[in-house]
C-alpha cells in the first residue's frame, strides 16, 4: 500500500511537470487533465477531480477528431465523479452525454450502450425512479443478449441490479427471479468470484427475509457465510456482517416460534 500511495505521488507531480512543459493546446496536456482527475478521485478529492476533468474535456472537444470516441470516457468518468458526490442531477447529464455520443459513433445496439444505460439506471434507483431504472437495465440487457450467450457471467451484474430494483418496489418475487439467474451462472462459470456469489447468497437471503420467510433467508446467510469464512479472515467486516446477519435471523425464527 505504501509503495502505491508513493507511485501515485510519482504520477502526480509527473503530470504537474508536464503541465508545465507543454502549450496549453498540446495534445498531451488533456491526458495530463484526465491523469490528475483520476487521482483526485481516488483521494476522494471530488472538486479538484472535477476542476481536472472538466479542462481535459474542454480541449478534447476543441481538438476532437470525427469518430473519436475517448471523449465518452471521459464524459463516462466525470459522471462517475458526481455520483461519488451524490449530485445525481449532474451525474444523469453526463452519462447522457457519454450515451449520446457512443450511439453516435458506435449505434444504437453497441455493448458500450449497455454498459452506459446500466450507469444510468443505477442512478435512477438512487434516486427511487424505479420505472426509469428498470427500463434502462432492460434495454441494456436487451443489448447484451444480441451479442453474448444466455449464461455469459456479464449477464449477471445486469439480472442483480434488476433483482435489487425489484426488491427496492417491494415485489419480491420478481426480485428472487432475477437473483437467481446471475447464482445459476456463476455456479457454471469457471472463472467464478466465490465473494460475489457470497454476496448474491446474502441478497436472497435478504429478500427471504423480508418475505419472512426466515428458514430459507437462514439458509442462504449460512450459505454465504461458509464462503467467507473460507476466503476471508474471521476480522473481515464481511465475516462479521454475515454472522450477525444469521444472529439476527435466528432470534426472528425462535420469536415466530414462541408465537
Amino acid at each position: 500500500m505504501k509503495n502505491f500511495n508513493f507511485f501515485k505521488i510519482l504520477l502526480e507531480n509527473f503530470y504537474q511537470y508536464l503541465l508545465k512543459a507543454l502549450s496549453d493546446v498540446h495534445a498531451n496536456i488533456a491526458d495530463s487533465y484526465y491523469g490528475l482527475g483520476i487521482i483526485m478521485d481516488n483521494k476522494g478529492d471530488y472538486e479538484s477531480s472535477l476542476k481536472w476533468h472538466k479542462k481535459c474535456i474542454q480541449i478534447r472537444n476543441e481538438t476532437r477528431l470525427m469518430n473519436d470516441s475517448s471523449i465518452a470516457y471521459i464524459y463516462n468518468s466525470t459522471a462517475n465523479v458526481y455520483q461519488k458526490q451524490g449530485a445525481y442531477k449532474q451525474a444523469l447529464e453526463y452519462y447522457n452525454k457519454t450515451l449520446n455520443l457512443c450511439k453516435e459513433i458506435f449505434g444504437e445496439n453497441h455493448s458500450d450502450i449497455a454498459m452506459r444505460l446500466n450507469n444510468m439506471a443505477c442512478i435512477y434507483a438512487s434516486e427511487k425512479r424505479y420505472s426509469e431504472a428498470l427500463e434502462c437495465h432492460r434495454k441494456a440487457l436487451i443489448i447484451n443478449q444480441s451479442h453474448l450467450p444466455d449464461d455469459h457471467f456479464d449477464f449477471s451484474a445486469t439480472y442483480n441490479n434488476l433483482a435489487i430494483v425489484y426488491s427496492y418496489m417491494s415485489q419480491f418475487d420478481l426480485a428472487l427471479e432475477h437473483f437467481n439467474v446471475p447464482l445459476a451462472i456463476k455456479s457454471k462459470s469457471t472463472f467464478i468470484n466465490q465473494l460475489d456469489t457470497a454476496l448474491t447468497l446474502k441478497n436472497i437471503g435478504l429478500i427471504y427475509e423480508m418475505k419472512e420467510d426466515f428458514l430459507q433467508a437462514k439458509s442462504f446467510y449460512e450459505r454465504a457465510a461458509a464462503i467467507r469464512h473460507h476466503i476471508l479472515s474471521s476480522t473481515h467486516c464481511d465475516v462479521i456482517q454475515i454472522e450477525h446477519d444469521i444472529k439476527r435471523i435466528s432470534i426472528k425464527i425462535k420469536e415466530k416460534i414462541v408465537t
